[in-house]
């Protein structure tokens, strides 16, 4: 599927561009360049993981939701951890579907669809078909693969995955007149292998564009939806109709 073959292009990209500057600094400074480019990676690595990784493992949630107990962290006790977050103006049970529709083959993800949901645009309305979600369905990623859903409770939060391939808790906390959105991924990486380096070298920076995109979509289709249910109710009142959801809008993924 596109979606394979683009995330497998951008991966040997990265690695091509990578390798490229190193080729031409060893030959634009010969040794100098070699032993330059040799004692730079562990030093721009060093940066990343000190600096970047805990700005962005941590984006857009406050101290207390980067440390409070979610659903599903019993699932892996011991795990590398992220939790982002945003603040989104409409009620839980206005963000709720937009949740239990998302994932490829269904909503899309509101994110980067010419990555992750073979160039297909994600939804910008709420799906009848896909608003019913149970423990063991799968919330696929690419078509085939995902994790699948184990626990879940309507308006505030689902739980997918496992020990294996890690947990995922998308969850919505009432917060002033709206909500929060806080997202969780649990992954027992091992330090010491190559996927944990693998993983912080180029899924890991990967995986917080994506999701930061997911989070400011669902932000956006939530508020138009809402802003347009509220601007229709006002207008009906005045003509003694009343309306349950919004008439269909253009809105840009």
């Amino acid at each position: 599927m596109r979606t394979k073959f683009t995330i497998v292009a951008l991966v040997i990209a990265c690695l091509l561009m990578a390798l490229t500057s190193f080729v031409i600094a060893c030959l634009w400074l010969e040794w100098v360049g070699f032993a330059v480019s040799i004692s730079a990676a562990p030093f721009v690595l060093g940066i990343y993981v000190r600096f970047i990784r805990p700005w962005h493992s941590t984006w857009g949630a406050t101290d207390d939701e980067a440390h409070r107990r979610m659903p599903g962290d019993d699932i892996i006790p011991k795990a590398a951890m992220t939790t982002r977050a945003i603040s989104i103006a409409c009620r839980p049970e206005q963000l709720w579907p937009w949740l239990v529709q998302i994932g490829y083959g269904r909503a899309g993800w509101y994110s980067y669809d010419w990555i992750d949901n073979d160039g297909k645009a994600s939804a910008n309305r709420v799906l009848p078909e896909f608003q019913v979600l149970r423990a063991g369905d799968r919330i696929e990623m690419l078509p085939g693969y995902g994790p699948e859903v184990v626990d879940l409770e309507v308006n505030r939060y689902f739980v997918a995955g496992d020990i294996e391939g890690g947990t995922w808790c998308l969850a919505i906390y009432p917060h002033c007149d709206g909500s929060r959105l806080v997202s969780r991924w649990r992954q027992a990486w091992k330090t010491a292998g190559f996927a944990s380096k693998f993983f912080v070298l180029f899924a890991d920076p990967g995986a917080f564009i994506m999701e930061q995109k997911m989070l400011r979509g669902i932000r956006k289709r939530a508020e138009f939806i809402r802003s347009s249910v509220g601007t229709t109710s006002e207008r009906s009142e005045s003509f003694g109709h009343s309306y349950d959801e919004a008439r269909p809008g253009s809105l840009a993924g």
